[in-house]
């Protein structure tokens, strides 16, 4: 899709973009402009999820009874042009041997199949406010809440 180093986006940065009254709401709300001006891909990479995400949110609002608005953000998700990675026996594979090295140690399974995407596909960097990303060898987490370094080559 794009020459450019890709950088992989957690759920939670589009849920605290579109939630209400959170310190991360308009860190991950910054982001999600940058996408649309451009800037985003320019300063830091083109964005990637895995196709996950878009279950994720879904769920999210399902779960509090507004599944239309679930539906609504996943929309608004592809105007951006994301790259989406499909979830297959690779990644499901990665997931396995990632469970083995990390389930004990506090890395939710849902964000276990993120990194095994992430890794299947090349990726070292997601920007996310889960610090558990912080244990998985190869990753480099960035807090939506902190300056994100540019990767300008």
């Amino acid at each position: 899709m794009s020459s450019h180093k890709k950088i992989f986006l957690d759920t939670n940065v589009f849920l605290y973009a579109r939630g209400k009254g959170h310190p991360y709401k308009n860190p991950c709300a910054r982001l999600i402009l940058a996408m649309a001006d451009g800037s985003f891909t320019r300063e830091w990479g083109a964005p990637a999820v895995d196709s996950e995400v878009f279950q994720e949110i879904l769920y999210f609002y399902s779960q509090r009874g507004n599944p239309r608005s679930g539906l609504e953000v996943c929309r608004d998700l592809l105007v951006f042009n994301l790259e989406i990675f499909p979830i297959g026996s690779l990644e499901v594979e990665r997931m396995i041997e990632l469970g083995e090295k990390y389930l004990g140690k506090g890395l939710p399974p849902r964000d276990l199949i993120h990194a095994a995407a992430m890794l299947t596909h090349g990726i070292d960097v997601i920007i996310s406010a889960d610090t558990h990303f912080d244990i998985i060898e190869g990753v480099r987490r960035l807090d939506p809440a902190h300056p994100i370094p540019s990767f300008r080559t």
